[in-house]
């Protein structure tokens, strides 16, 4: 059985471990938030742009077009840069090991976030290169990645682009999925012709790599609020949990130190009655 200074020692852990997940947990909170509100924020323009692609996919897909039908397909790897955040890059780890394993031709692959890359490095699998972004990502970086994707595109080197990346549902769900990033195919157009100034040639080759970038750049956000979340919701439970622990070790040290007062208390009367009876 453990004695009280046992108990005391493994309760001194306890509110250290308290308070530095309490730490964490208001930081992430903090963190969460201010992505949440660059990702709403951020969501409104990109959906315009979305429309516009969705409508005049056809012109766009022009500009950067797939050449090589036998080239392997590039996937782009999008994980967090950190741990402690639960099975966030476990289940993304899984789900593309078996996303990759499908394929018959060894596809080329970029990973954003470190620890993307150190799972690819782990598993020896090859990659063409690796991103690491800051926790709240800005939006050069999307424009970085875009760059190296549009020159694989037309060098001929991939013949399709796919990312795998946890889709943020809520706060407590975040689903590993994989979609292609630009869809290459006709699209339709919707209403009335609008008026291209100067001409249409002029305004779709000016916004295609806006769009395209755009597109991309919510991903990115959407990988880093997910990211967000599931730390906050892992520190959140790890505080909890101590605070859980904490009041057990209290009350079992009570219940010890009790134990020992009344203990004391009948040695105490046992020998002031012998004394009597003497």
């Amino acid at each position: 059985m453990p004695t009280i200074q046992n108990l005391k020692k493994k309760l001194q852990v306890i509110h250290s471990t308290r308070k530095i997940t309490q730490a964490m947990k208001t930081a992430s909170t903090v963190k969460f938030s201010k992505m949440a509100t660059l990702y709403s924020d951020y969501e409104k323009y990109e959906e315009q742009c979305n429309r516009l692609y969705q409508t005049y996919r056809k012109d766009f897909n022009s500009i950067l077009s797939l050449k090589n039908p036998d080239a392997p397909v590039l996937y782009i790897l999008l994980s967090s840069n950190r741990g402690m955040c639960g099975s966030f890059n476990t289940e993304l780890f899984s789900f593309f090991e078996n996303v990759v394993r499908k394929q018959k031709k060894t596809p080329a692959v970029i990973c954003c976030g470190k620890k993307g890359k150190d799972f690819l490095d782990n598993k020896k699998i090859s990659y063409i290169d690796a991103y690491v972004f800051e926790d709240k990502p800005a939006y050069s970086d999307a424009c970085e990645l875009f760059e190296q994707i549009k020159e694989l595109i037309q060098n001929g080197d991939v013949s399709a682009v796919k990312m795998v990346y946890p889709r943020y549902t809520n706060m407590m769900k975040q689903t590993p999925v994989c979609s292609d990033l630009f869809v290459f195919d006709e699209g339709m157009s919707e209403g009335e012709e609008p008026l291209f100034v100067p001409d249409r040639e002029a305004v779709i080759l000016n916004t295609a790599e806006k769009i395209f970038v755009s597109i991309l750049y919510k991903k990115i956000l959407e990988t880093a609020l997910g990211a967000q979340a599931a730390t906050l919701t892992t520190m959140r439970s790890a505080y909890d949990t101590a605070c859980e622990y904490s009041a057990q070790l209290e009350t079992q040290i009570n219940r010890k130190r009790q134990s020992q007062v009344t203990a004391d208390v009948i040695e105490i009367s046992s020998e002031y009655s012998m004394k009597e009876e003497e």
